[in-house]
């Protein structure tokens, strides 16, 4: 079982400021769950997997499961631990990011204008934010990696 708290210990004492989630949703076809972010939203039009911060006193997992259903209205899914990702954020803070992956039948997604499932190899292809573009070849690992580590 992976103690987050401690990762969270970890990540102070290396200077990060923030902590947030990122979910990497695929279906069986290997194509990713990518949301295009509002007009009036932050990074406005800009496309990202499903993720946001973390609540004061909200563990890990339960951020991770809270943004994925905000975002998408998927709840239940059993998400499991990827991987982090370190980067700053457009107020100029460290933040990392906590990622996970969930895998959902095929179909879902596919008609929505602001959630839809892209090939892999097509996410590149989309606007997505400046942070997340040196963090695209990393989908591919994280959408095919297996810890064990559910939660």
């Amino acid at each position: 079982m992976i103690d987050f708290e401690v990762l969270i210990e970890r990540a102070a004492r290396e200077g990060i400021e923030r902590i947030g989630v990122g979910i990497v949703v695929r279906n069986a076809s290997g194509r990713i769950l990518m949301i295009r972010r509002a007009p009036n939203d932050v990074l406005p039009g800009r496309w990202e997997y499903p993720g946001g911060g973390r609540e004061e006193g909200e563990s890990v997992p339960a951020g991770a499961a809270r943004e994925l259903a905000e975002e998408t209205g998927l709840t239940g899914l059993p998400l499991e631990y990827a991987r982090h990702l370190d980067f700053t954020d457009r107020r100029g803070r460290r933040v990392r990011q906590f990622v996970f992956t969930a895998v959902v039948p095929d179909g879902l997604g596919d008609e929505g204008l602001a959630v839809r499932m892209v090939p892999l190899d097509e996410v590149p292809l989309l606007r997505v934010p400046p942070y997340l573009r040196p963090y695209l070849p990393l989908l591919a690992t994280a959408a095919d990696q297996t810890s064990g580590s559910t939660v």
